[in-house]
């Protein structure tokens, strides 16, 4: 009797083996499902910036980042940098800059300042091949701003607007605010997802399931492992006679 139930519990422990290396190689792949279904980034210029002034011409790029989706209740950040190219005629530098950047969601509109360092200051000085950022440019997005009800999305872009000064040389040495330039931003969606239980779309039903996954997978592995350490064992070999 007793040995009947040893194979029983030997066999038992043999049947579940393949079952629990399934099981941790589902876990492995947990932290790479995760990763996957992170928000993708997307990153893009402007293009070319400047004015063509009196006594000379300015050049600029702005770089940005951004996320490709975006949901109501939390912050869009829009990450920027702002490259200086070539001056010509009398500029020299340029200070007291700042980007404006303004957020279209629909026929709403959104705006988001980045000052630059205390204005006329030689440490916020800008020369050709002058670098200022990255610096973040920030959304609070709620269904007021955005105009989303629970449910909706909308397509957005963005644009950013360049301010500054110009110093300009000798024999002028004189500070002149350059004209505003706009630069093409991106373009993003913009959610505001149903938290309602009783919401049966798909979109809902297939976060829901990548939400419980890893916890489904780890409740299943801790049943299968109770079972493998409880499960009776056979007896252990006699060691060899050495008479």
């Amino acid at each position: 009797m007793r040995g009947n139930k040893e194979g029983q519990g030997r066999r038992s422990q043999t049947t579940l083996w393949p079952y629990l290396q399934v099981l941790v190689a589902l876990v492995l792949l947990i932290p790479f499902q995760t990763a996957s279904a992170a928000v993708q980034m997307e990153s893009g210029t402007t293009g070319q910036l400047g004015n063509n002034m009196a006594h000379g011409t300015t050049s600029y790029v702005v770089d940005y980042t951004y996320p490709s989706v975006a949901q109501v209740g939390m912050n869009l950040t829009v990450s920027l940098t702002l490259r200086v190219g070539q001056f010509s005629g009398l500029i020299e530098y340029i200070t007291a800059y700042e980007l404006d950047v303004q957020l279209f969601v629909g026929t709403q509109q959104l705006e988001s300042f980045i000052n630059g360092p205390i204005a006329f200051n030689s440490s916020s000085y800008l020369y050709p091949g002058g670098i200022w950022g990255p610096n973040n440019a920030t959304f609070p997005l709620t269904e007021a701003d955005t105009g989303l009800a629970p449910g909706a999305s909308a397509n957005a872009t963005f644009s950013v607007t360049l301010k500054d000064s110009a110093y300009f040389g000798v024999p002028l040495i004189v500070y002149e605010t350059e004209p505003a330039m706009d630069g093409l931003g991106g373009a993003l969606l913009i959610q505001n997802h149903v938290t309602s239980s009783t919401s049966n779309t798909s979109t809902t039903g297939q976060s829901s399931a990548q939400t419980f996954l890893p916890y489904a997978l780890l409740a299943s592995g801790a049943v299968l492992i109770a079972a493998a350490v409880f499960l009776p064992r056979g007896p252990r070999s006699p060691p060899p006679n050495q008479n």
